[in-house]
């Protein structure tokens, strides 16, 4: 597996990342312990802003693409707008990868942390980043999600 960045020809793969796994949470037990997509998937004018910016990086075996993660920076912090990882590939650390690369492009623009927030009802994401050394910070309701928020020192 590499982490490569999305180009514009990678769109529909994007595209099509994001609609399978944020559609599995529909059907995921809160049992489950396997990452998915934070809240809804992006629109598409979104992904396609998004990777002409260059923040969103895939996660390819040598032809396809697996998952994907996007990341914003700012003046002290780097944030992950999204992270998804097709169905069929929970359970084999491409959610852990796509963490770790966030981790290293927090330390090469260097950044003091990575931070995001899930849905509060997507239990497995909240075990899944306490796991990778993440810290909830925060809880709210916002747009009609409650939203956890977590962060972790770089």
């Amino acid at each position: 597996m590499h982490v490569r960045r999305a180009e514009p020809p990678d769109l529909a793969c994007v595209i099509g990342c994001a609609e399978q796994a944020f559609a599995a949470f529909a059907s995921v037990s809160d049992q489950d312990d396997t990452p998915h997509g934070d809240l809804a998937p992006k629109t598409d004018r979104e992904l396609t802003s998004q990777i002409l910016e260059g923040a969103v990086s895939l996660i390819c075996d040598e032809r396809k693409v697996l998952g994907y993660i996007s990341l914003q920076p700012t003046t002290d912090h780097l944030f992950i707008d999204s992270v998804a990882v097709l169905p069929k590939h929970h359970g084999k650390g491409l959610g852990s990868q796509l963490m770790a690369f966030a981790e290293m492009e927090a330390l090469r623009l260097k950044l003091s942390s990575v931070r995001l927030f899930t849905n509060a009802k997507m239990v497995a994401n909240h075990r899944f980043y306490l796991r990778r050394g993440y810290l909830e910070t925060d809880r709210c309701d916002h747009d009609g999600y409650a939203r956890v928020f977590y962060s972790k020192a770089i």
